[in-house]
């Protein structure tokens, strides 16, 4: 999605959120439809602001990886504090849009602004919520490597390599133990890895090459510079687009693999 696009998003939900907040209060208070249009664009401004500030938060304070009770405990507070804030900004608003001599007036619209907030909240966190679980799945690759990203560096003897029987990863209070032979397959993002089983998936902060270091090699793959696949876990191997190739893994999720990851892929397994 480009500028453009996402501009003119937000300036369609800014004029749509303007006329309903216009409608919703026009019997509460006596102020002018089109002023009433005038305070909802602005607090519809807000209300992008505090949304791209809650898609920081919520992405990178890794909420999904928590227990429950936490997650809940972090959302409320979270949003406790994005409606104080977006409650004050609007408030504060008020002195331009309404002019000081009616802002008692104005106060009146607050409760009402505060549980429409509270609703949009919701939607945020949900919207939030569903997008990160969609790029949190396998993707189409965008760019190719080359045969040197994929492979392990060749100045580290082995013999100082100490490879894992299993990873331990930390969820807010609870400590979990993987054994690697359960693990299907890894995935980068960015300074994590999200790793994936039969019946879970876990993230650990720890880079892609130190897993492709310290897993057996016989066993695990680098079939593409996102994803580190165990080759017990492949169900199928097929034709993807042309000449791309799709792993089908035991957990039922697809994967595209690059063309350099697909020739080491059928050296390991004598393809």
């Amino acid at each position: 999605m480009n500028n453009i696009s996402r501009f003119l998003i937000a300036f369609v939900l800014c004029i749509v959120y303007a006329l309903l907040q216009a409608l919703a209060f026009r019997w509460l208070v006596a102020f002018p439809f089109l002023q009433l249009m005038l305070d909802g664009v602005v607090n519809a401004l807000f209300f992008i602001g505090l949304d791209f500030l809650l898609w920081k938060v919520v992405k990178y304070g890794n909420f999904e990886t928590l227990e429950v009770y936490q997650r809940f405990i972090n959302y409320t507070a979270l949003g406790f504090l994005t409606i104080t804030i977006w409650t004050g900004l609007s408030y504060a608003s008020s002195f331009l849009v309404f002019g000081r001599e009616n802002l008692e007036e104005a106060t009146r619209m607050l409760p009402l602004k505060a549980f429409i907030a509270f609703l949009i909240y919701l939607l945020m966190v949900q919207f939030s919520r569903m997008w990160l679980f969609k790029a949190g799945t396998p993707q189409p690759i965008i760019d190719e490597e080359t045969e040197e990203d994929l492979s392990k560096p060749d100045d580290i003897g082995t013999d100082e390599i100490q490879l894992l029987e299993r990873i331990v990863v930390r969820t807010g209070q609870k400590i979990n133990v993987v054994k690697v032979a359960e693990i299907v397959y890894f995935q980068a993002e960015g300074d994590y890895v999200r790793i994936f089983t039969d019946s879970d998936k876990f993230l650990k902060e720890e880079t892609m090459k130190y897993f492709q270091l310290h897993l057996p090699e016989s066993q695990f793959v680098r079939v593409h510079r996102s994803y580190l696949v165990n080759i017990v876990k492949i169900l199928r191997i097929e034709l993807y687009e042309k000449q791309n190739q799709q792993l089908t893994l035991s957990n039922g999720d697809k994967i595209k693999i690059s063309t350099s990851g697909y020739k080491r892929l059928r050296e390991r397994l004598s393809l």
